[in-house]
């Protein structure tokens, strides 16, 4: 078994400088889903985009190639349990090119300034 890890900060003031510059980051970088929980936050809005951002950051790092034409933020959604625990879906272009993923952890926490994520991926044994 292969297990891979990765992790970012993102400063919040960044995500909401690139929302605001263009409404277009938002659609290349987040799903419907995402958009519409982050927005229902309101006040902790640049939190919430924040930590996801970077949760899409740590699971690329995690599958060794960071964000690059075949990894986009966009195919990587982070969606909350019932409890509030998130977890990563991949789109089924990721999937395709990453067959052998068995299990993703992801963790997240933010601050007023500051996003960070954890995430972890176990791969089957070969």
């Amino acid at each position: 078994m292969k297990i891979t890890c990765g992790t970012d900060i993102l400063e919040n003031k960044r995500i909401m400088d690139a929302v605001s510059r263009s409404e277009r980051f938002l659609e290349k970088n987040f799903t419907e889903k995402e958009i519409e929980y982050c927005k229902a936050k309101k006040a902790s809005m640049a939190q919430s985009l924040a930590a996801r951002f970077a949760a899409k950051e740590a699971v690329s790092k995690a599958l060794g190639t960071g964000f690059c034409a075949t990894v986009q933020p966009i195919q990587i959604e982070v969606i909350n349990d019932k409890k509030g625990k998130p977890h990563i879906i991949l789109n089924e272009d990721l999937k395709t090119n990453f067959p052998d993923i068995q299990d993703i952890s992801i963790s997240l926490s933010h601050c007023n300034e500051y996003s960070v994520a954890y995430a972890v991926i176990t791969f089957k044994e070969e």
